[in-house]
């Protein structure tokens, strides 16, 4: 019952050239330590405190069975941290540097054992006991080595360590037991270093020193773990933006590349990961392409794991935003993988694949896009119910149909893409609106009939009449863009109107930006092109909006709404009211100065001067000077000329009858200057115009009579020769 305190007091004596009594006592506890059922009675009764006590004695015997009978004690859970606590740390790390093969052994066993304590790990590490543990690493003893391996895998699962056990050399100590023959030993290598890898600061630092190599090399090995350890150490590489340039240039990616290709579906995974994660990159982008990363990520997308379908989505949906890649992925077979991922069951998945899809679509190869079968795919995911999947898809839509690539409208017409995109801009959600009013924005642009008549067919008219209303600009924009684009139809131009269009637009158009009223005077312009539309147009109040854009300074809005003024002012029953609301003064503004609107307004004005009761307001905001300039002028067509010559002519006639010229009220030479009844200008300009015609006229002549003599003369020497 006493027996362990006798020899706790043995301990304490000296020994004798003839009686070892220590050396025999220390081996006697070292035994009784390695008890199971002595344990918790050897540590109650002072045994840990004994054996602290003994390690710091000079004896390198004692201090190896005093190490080796705390490392039986540390075999038992409830004890590894009263060791800790006892102060067992102290004399290991200073009997490491002068300990021998048997001792390093004991100490490398100690501290492994000790370290499967959590709160031992900490204790460890701020004990310096990593420095101890990496030159036992290097010890060529497979035990030791192990033993090692195993307290630094435990040391550096704790992540609050993971940063002090790298500069305290660890990373380089778990690269060193990697080439241990045992797999054991291996295996704990693989654990610290995937553990250490995975901190934000230590994969910085791993990087940034070069130490990229080990890990590539690990990924060659036939080994399973290691290869395991590589692919997972790439990942966590790449999660770091400065890590990702540097990783590239130490040869990371062709390791990721070859990665992404084992059996191994843990393995696949990282890499895949990783690969995704330099995707995200635009400036390394190129470089992944060159390595034949669209080829990898095809290939990977065959597989049926959700987690490999989304970091392949992820990586596709990064790359195809360039040109460049776009085409190399259409062009290299990557749509198959594109539309499997698109299928995926994962929602993720499904999201960057039809976003890869959207990015494609925007490529110049649209038309084998179609030819490989994106349509029906784009449909489904349009009709999924994930609003973000269905606003990529609309948008792909959009972009294959924009532009004249082949029959790609027509087809989406034909395979049924429209009615999805109508029933999206029924959707109570303004992006989801804009989405698919952009799509049928694109399948509408153009003159093809058939894509008109479709969004008509499938009833797109009025759920588009009811983007006037939203409280979104770009919503109300591309509602009032697609009205142009459909009213180029005469067909649907008249349902259009029967649906009440002109009194939606002209509500919305008063106070919109400039871009809808863009687009508003484009709808306005081609209604006007209609004489049927005219009496409408008036009674909806849609004349004055047209003179309200015509005022605008911007060139785009003064040409449209110019055009349309042409139109409308050709209609007698308008000519008056249109003066009336004021169109003069934009059209006059808009012939003063050089710019395209000046043919259409000149066109407008002549109309309006067809019209006796307009004569004295043309006057009065200055046209009949705008018109003398439009006669003038030499870059004005001759036949716009002549009609501004004579609508000069008819207001001047039309003045001097109003008020006859005396010798009071225009002087003695009145009569002089009076011809005909016009004014001496435009009578001028007149006479000069019949005389340019007349000698126009007599040199055609002329020239016809000679022609025709020569064409005799020919024929009758024919005619002798024979």
């Amino acid at each position: 019952h006493g027996g362990l305190e006798a020899l706790f007091q043995l301990l304490e004596i000296k020994d004798s050239k003839e009686v070892p009594t220590r050396r025999q006592a220390a081996t006697a506890l070292r035994d009784l330590a390695a008890n199971e059922h002595l344990k918790l009675v050897y540590a109650a009764r002072g045994g840990i405190k004994a054996m602290v006590q003994l390690s710091k004695c000079r004896e390198l015997s004692l201090q190896c069975l005093a190490t080796a009978a705390m490392r039986h004690l540390s075999l038992h859970d409830e004890l590894k941290r009263p060791l800790v606590e006892g102060g067992c740390l102290v004399p290991l790390v200073r009997n490491a540097p002068r300990a021998n093969e048997d001792l390093q052994c004991q100490i490398a066993g100690l501290l492994a054992n000790l370290s499967e304590e959590t709160e031992n790990q900490i204790s460890l590490l701020n004990g310096g006991c990593v420095p101890v543990l990496a030159t036992l690493a290097r010890v060529e003893n497979d035990e030791i080595q192990q033993d090692s391996g195993r307290a630094m895998a435990n040391v550096t699962s704790n992540e609050e360590n993971h940063v002090t056990a790298y500069r305290q050399g660890a990373l380089h100590a778990l690269v060193h037991l990697c080439d241990s023959e045992e797999d054991v030993c291996q295996r704990y290598a693989a654990m610290g270093l995937r553990f250490l890898s995975s901190h934000p600061e230590v994969r910085v630092y791993i990087v940034k020193e070069q130490m990229v190599a080990p890990f590539l090399q690990l990924a060659q090995s036939p080994l399973l773990e290691f290869q395991r350890t590589a692919a997972a150490a790439l990942a966590s590489f790449s999660l770091s933006v400065e890590n990702k340039a540097s990783l590239i240039r130490q040869g990371g990616l062709t390791t990721i590349l070859l990665l992404c290709l084992y059996e191994d579906l843990q393995v696949v995974r990282d890499a895949v990961f990783a690969l995704a994660n330099l995707a995200d990159a635009l400036d390394l982008q190129s470089d992944l392409v060159r390595e034949g990363a669209i080829e990898t990520l095809a290939k990977v997308g065959e597989m049926d794991d959700a987690r490999v379908q989304r970091d392949t989505a992820r990586a596709f949906a990064c790359l195809t935003q360039s040109e460049e890649v776009r085409a190399r992925a259409v062009l290299g077979g990557s749509l198959p993988a594109l539309f499997k991922l698109a299928r995926s069951l994962d929602v993720a998945c499904q999201r960057y694949a039809t976003l890869s899809l959207c990015n494609v679509s925007c490529g110049e190869h649209k038309a084998k896009v179609v030819e490989f079968g994106a349509i029906r795919p784009l449909m489904f995911l349009a009709r999924f119910p994930d609003m973000e999947i269905q606003r990529y898809a609309s948008l792909a839509l959009a972009a294959l149909a924009l532009g004249d690539h082949a029959t790609n409208k027509e087809r989406i017409v034909e395979e049924g893409a429209v009615r999805p995109l109508v029933d999206m801009c029924r959707f109570p959600e303004a992006r989801m609106q804009l989405c698919a009013a952009l799509a049928l924005n694109a399948i509408a642009l153009g003159p093809q009939k058939i894509t008109k008549m479709a969004i008509s067919r499938e009833q797109g008219l009025e759920p588009l009449l009811q983007l006037l209303k939203s409280h979104d600009e770009e919503c109300v924009f591309a509602g009032t863009y697609i009205l142009g684009s459909l009213a180029e139809d005469a067909e649907v131009q008249a349902q259009l109107v029967d649906l009440g269009s002109i009194p939606a637009l002209v509500a919305v158009v008063g106070d919109a930006n400039l871009e809808i009223k863009r687009a508003a005077a484009y709808y306005f312009a081609r209604l006007a092109e209609s004489v049927e539309c005219h009496a409408k147009l008036a009674k909806d109040g849609a004349l004055a909006k047209i003179i309200q854009i015509a005022s605008l300074e911007d060139v785009e809005c003064q040409e449209v709404s110019a055009f349309a003024l042409a139109h409308l002012a050709s209609d007698r029953d308008l000519q008056v009211p249109l003066v009336t609301l004021g169109a003069l003064k934009p059209l006059v503004a808009m012939m003063s100065i050089q710019a395209e609107p000046r043919h259409y307004a000149g066109l407008a004005l002549l109309k309006l001067a067809d019209n006796f009761e307009n004569h004295v307001a043309i006057a009065q905001e200055g046209g009949i000077q705008a018109l003398l300039r439009l006669g003038r002028e030499r870059t004005t067509d001759e036949e716009l000329q002549y009609k501004a010559a004579l609508t000069v002519g008819t207001l001047a006639s039309n003045a001097v009858k109003m008020m006859p010229p005396t010798a009071e009220t225009h002087g003695t030479g009145a009569k002089r200057m009076v011809r005909s009844d016009i004014g001496f200008g435009a009578a001028a300009m007149l006479q000069g115009r019949v005389a340019g015609e007349a000698r126009k006229g007599r040199e055609e002549t002329l020239a016809y009579l000679e022609k025709t003599t020569a064409q005799d003369a020919a024929s009758g020497e024919t005619k002798k020769g024979g």
